[in-house]
């Protein structure tokens, strides 16, 4: 995955604003990117290089952003909760996965496959699961 053909002004303002809708800080954000606070701050308005390495999870932070908007109908609670709440399949916190690229790319693989099937599950109050649709939910009560 490469942000070839990305503005990187661009592909840094979608990673703006999907750190922010997912949760995290400047300082985490920068952290994620591997560089200090500052060198983010100073890219806003241009962007990193765009074969940087940077780029690169920038743009698998913002596919993966993308999809949670996707499989959750741009449900920003429904995003906090599934990031934040243990996940039976990734065997862990998906927004503890998401400290460098790998971790992105492995949660992006769960939520490619949870959006070929339907879309995303769903916890109640008391902590049951329920599917994305009504078809599935049956499924799952078999």
């Amino acid at each position: 995955m490469h942000a070839t053909g990305t503005s990187p002004a661009v592909l840094m303002k979608a990673y703006v604003m999907a750190y922010e809708a997912i949760g995290l800080t400047p300082p985490e954000a920068a952290n994620l990117l591997g560089v200090s606070e500052n060198a983010l701050t100073q890219s806003l308005y241009v962007g990193f290089a765009e074969n940087s390495n940077e780029a690169e999870i920038q743009l698998a932070l913002v596919r993966m952003y993308h999809l949670l908007f996707a499989l959750s109908d741009g449900d920003s609670r429904r995003i906090a909760e599934w990031l934040n709440r243990f996940n039976f399949h990734l065997n862990a916190v998906p927004l503890t996965v998401c400290h460098n690229l790998a971790g992105i790319i492995y949660v992006t693989d769960y939520l490619e496959d949870l959006h070929s099937g339907g879309g995303m599950p769903f916890v109640d109050i008391k902590g049951h699961i329920h599917a994305a649709n009504d078809d599935e939910e049956r499924t799952m009560r078999r």
